[in-house]
């Protein structure tokens, strides 16, 4: 690990989905963004569907990396973080014709149900999560 880089392991429940060092690792938390550095104090966060991003690689050779995700949760102890989601994919995986299709479905359904019950906010999960992958392939 480089001193100004922080590992980082991005997992679902099917695999490692990404695992470097990153610089700057940023998630949608369920208050907002999360920006991760280096040292970080330990913190503990749900996620919402939306972008994750992060400053990877060091040395002058910086990537950043981007990867649509569902819900899960982050950790960020100083030594590293690890974020667990259901389902990420990055840019050049996404299939935008099965995200508006997830999307039109889940709306639809949505349409149907109680603002207040669990199946509404789940419904709206899978609107957010089609909504983030149609985002990130534009």
């Amino acid at each position: 690990m480089a001193a100004k880089t922080i590992p980082i392991r991005l997992i679902t429940p099917v695999a490692v989905a990404f695992e470097g060092d990153a610089e700057l690792v940023i998630a949608v938390g369920t208050e907002g963004e999360e920006g991760i550095l280096p040292s970080h104090a330990p913190f503990l966060t749900a996620l919402r569907p939306g972008i994750l991003r992060a400053n990877v690689g060091g040395a002058g050779e910086s990537r950043r990396l981007e990867f649509a995700t569902s819900e899960g949760f982050l950790q960020a102890l100083p030594d590293r973080v690890v974020v667990l989601v259901d389902a990420a994919v990055e840019r050049d995986k996404v299939d935008v014709a099965a995200a508006r299709a997830d999307l039109e479905a889940a709306s639809t359904r949505q349409k149907q149900l109680s603002p207040q019950s669990a199946d509404h906010a789940r419904e709206q999960s899978i609107i957010d999560y089609a909504n983030a992958r149609i985002a990130l392939s534009a």
